[in-house]
């Protein structure tokens, strides 16, 4: 069985203004443990989670290099939204096209990194809706996981900072990783 683990953030506001980025690491279940420690062995001491943003430019280089030999892969949609739009909204449309790539493809579990309990129920409202819809393919069961206790979550942190940066203009850390990622643009 494959889980889809999933991130989210914002771009850079100065130079992607009213972007959202959201990314899945895909990793099968005989690999979880691997990756897990492969993930946890890249931490600082101290650290209680791989975050994109607190990282340095030489660190953000060894998590993407890592990433790109371990046995993942990466889906990143991207939606760059207008001015006054809500992020919440932007995250919303690239949340139901992860639901949906992950449902074409197989995928039956997900982990989500928690927001807080009624950000979490948002997500789960969501997939609820697109059930009812029947836009669904197959039954996707979708949990939530605070970011410390699943390192597996912090592969689709890096995918995203790593898109932010290609669309400001620094694409040397989504060069590492296009070997295991797809990016789909969702953008108006």
């Amino acid at each position: 069985m494959i889980t889809a683990y999933g991130d989210e953030s914002g771009s850079d506001h100065r130079l992607d203004p009213h972007s959202y980025i959201f990314a899945v690491a895909y990793v099968a279940a005989e690999d979880n443990d691997q990756v897990r420690n492969a993930m946890n062995g890249l931490r600082e001491p101290g650290q209680r989670k791989l975050h994109w943003r607190d990282e340095s430019v030489k660190r953000r280089r060894l998590i993407t290099e890592r990433i790109a030999t371990m046995k993942v892969e990466l889906l990143v949609v991207v939606r760059t939204g207008v001015a006054g739009e809500r992020p919440e909204r932007r995250r919303k449309e690239c949340v139901a096209r992860i639901i949906y790539e992950l449902t074409n493809g197989g995928i039956e579990h997900a982990v989500f990194e928690s927001r807080g309990r009624a950000d979490d129920k948002r997500d789960r409202d969501l997939l609820d809706s697109l059930r009812a819809n029947r836009s669904l393919t197959n039954r996707l069961r979708l949990d939530h996981e605070k970011g410390p206790r699943e390192p597996l979550l912090w592969i689709a942190d890096a995918a995203c900072g790593a898109v932010a940066a290609e669309r400001a203009g620094n694409p040397e850390y989504a060069n590492k990783l296009r070997c295991v990622m797809t990016v789909i643009d969702i953008s108006r």
